[in-house]
């Protein structure tokens, strides 16, 4: 019996040996109790696979009750595999699957979709980047996320994705709050599409929708600037405390803030003050003085006061 915190791997890349002796070493694998199997890069370009062949992989796989983390990156998956890979997920309680580049036009939405609809899904890491992934599965990505599944981590970088699926996404992120690392770069979404996904971690339009944004994810695009406001060092309510202090101080350049005191939700009062406390020290220079935001509060002192004692 593998213990549960052992890390036991076999992991082979680009290896150098021919078919016949990469099947010795399948052979050698069957029925051995390990947790993690890597076996990337092992395709030539043309389909011919260069080590072993991707049904001996999953051979090995379905022989090893004990398996949790599974790559198979840059080796030529086939539609045929799918059914397979999905029950190996299924009955071995993966919890990391790497498929990164390993999918022709059609097959790598395909995969994607079988994987969403297993149901208890465990997986926390996948990786489908470099998978030809387009707009025909937005819409069950997106409810997927929406269902707060257990994934912690999502690679669908390099695929064809756009502002619409943007969107989807953003608007499924705005109810998750188990998805920490969100790979996006790479597809071909524009400012709008990125704008979609900041005002999921970031709405600025009221203090409400701020603090009701997402303060787990972290969305990489590259080439842009609008998904610096969670960061990975910091936890939920420093990230959430950080963008209310944010919007307050804003406001504060044109003293406005108390023009938006009576839509603001009564429990977020103590975070409004705890926040202004907190973050107005942290150095930026951007930073606005507590003094400043205070004064503003102070000015709407009689309407606040009766809102804290019922808090």
């Amino acid at each position: 019996m593998l213990p549960d915190d052992c890390e036991s791997a076999f992991m082979f890349g680009i290896v150098q040996l021919n078919h016949e002796a990469m099947l010795l070493i399948k052979e050698a694998l069957i029925c051995k109790p390990f947790q993690k199997l890597a076996f990337t890069k092992n395709d030539n370009g043309d389909g011919a696979p260069e080590g072993i062949c991707v049904d001996a992989i999953l051979d090995i796989v379905e022989s090893n009750k004990h398996l949790r983390k599974l790559d198979i990156e840059r080796n030529r998956i086939g539609r045929e595999h799918i059914e397979r890979l999905c029950s190996a997920v299924r009955t071995h309680a993966l919890v990391e699957l790497d498929l990164s580049g390993c999918f022709e036009p059609g097959i790598g939405d395909a995969m994607l979709a079988s994987l969403l609809t297993i149901d208890g899904l465990k997986l926390e890491k996948l990786d489908m980047c470099l998978n030809n992934i387009t707009s025909g599965v937005s819409t069950l990505l997106s409810d997927f996320l929406a269902t707060n599944p257990r994934l912690k981590e999502l690679h669908l970088e390099h695929n064809n994705l756009n502002d619409s699926d943007a969107a989807l996404i953003a608007n499924a992120l705005r109810s998750n709050t188990t998805l920490g690392s969100f790979q996006l770069y790479g597809n071909s979404f524009t400012d709008v599409g990125a704008e979609s996904l900041r005002l999921a971690l970031f709405d600025e339009s009221s203090l409400n929708s701020v603090a009701d944004s997402n303060h787990v994810c972290n969305i990489r695009l590259i080439g842009t600037l609008a998904l610096r406001w969670n960061n990975s060092s910091q936890d939920m309510g420093q990230k959430r405390g950080k963008k209310i202090y944010r919007l307050l101080s804003d406001r504060n350049e044109t003293m406005s803030n108390v023009q938006h005191f009576g839509d603001i939700d009564v429990k977020l009062l103590p975070n409004m003050l705890d926040a202004v406390q907190k973050y107005s020290n942290d150095g930026g220079n951007d930073c606005v003085k507590a003094a400043s935001i205070v004064y503003e509060m102070m000015r709407f002192w009689d309407q606040v006061t009766p809102f804290i004692g019922r808090v």
